[in-house]
């Protein structure tokens, strides 16, 4: 019985730990779109204003490549803690850069 138990609040220990990095990786995808999107439209506010809504441990790159605005975010997340080492996340998106269309 106390080997069940161990196991259960083991599962449960990662279970939430991986429920956490799963919602890393889509914050990830949402911002890595918006800042894509509003970076083609080339909406410095609307820019700013996303990055000023991202916690500190995200970090960015937008780059040109050809007809296309192209953002990585990065997220580094510590889901269990001091136990194990940091998982980062990314998620990359890219929009057609309206800029060039006019």
């Amino acid at each position: 019985m106390a080997f069940a138990a161990l196991g259960l609040g083991l599962a449960l220990v990662v279970g939430v730990g991986l429920f956490g990095v799963t919602m890393g990786q889509i914050r990830c995808g949402e911002a890595a779109t918006a800042l894509a999107r509003a970076a083609a439209r080339e909406d410095l506010a609307g820019v700013a204003d996303i990055i000023a809504g991202l916690p500190q441990a995200v970090s960015f790159e937008q780059r040109d490549q050809g007809e296309f605005v192209v953002v990585t975010v990065s997220m580094d997340l510590e889901p269990w803690g001091d136990w194990f080492p940091g998982i980062t996340v990314h998620a990359t998106a890219s929009a057609l850069d309206e800029g060039r269309l006019r």
